[in-house]
């Protein structure tokens, strides 16, 4: 249980700051509604407002809020599926469905092997490639 729970927070807080974050918002908020007694809409400001805050942290620099936010959100879905097997399996869904979106996105894991050839320099292989300077200078 445990780790559906700190994989649904993680996913939660995660996808508040990409696109689609509504469909992710709409699916944990009427999930947590069902079992909270509380309404789709109460639950789904709340998510917004954690999303929010997420971003006004960023923004000012704040390293630790997303983390925190994970804590609050672990806290909120470990409640909800306490003693009970089909709310971890919902639960254990709506995770597989989000993080499968997401590796769609990213395009998944990629794995590259260099063999055989002489090489005179280094060789650098990378999604995505900053500021690389090889002759040592800053």
């Amino acid at each position: 249980m445990d780790d559906v729970v700190a994989m649904a927070a993680a996913a939660v807080v995660q996808r508040m700051a990409l696109d689609g974050w509504s469909a992710v918002r709409d699916r944990f908020a009427a999930f947590l509604s069902r079992r909270s007694g509380a309404s789709e809409d109460t639950v789904g400001a709340e998510l917004d407002t954690s999303r929010a805050e997420l971003t006004a942290a960023r923004e000012a620099g704040d390293e630790e809020a997303a983390g925190e936010l994970e804590s609050a959100w672990r806290g909120r879905f470990r409640r909800a599926v306490r003693d009970d097997a089909a709310a971890q399996e919902e639960l254990a869904v709506l995770v597989r469905r989000f993080t499968a979106e997401q590796t769609a996105v990213n395009g998944g894991d990629v794995h590259n092997t260099i063999n055989g050839g002489t090489y005179q320099g280094p060789v650098i292989q990378a999604g995505s490639v900053g500021r690389i300077r090889l002759d040592g200078r800053p």
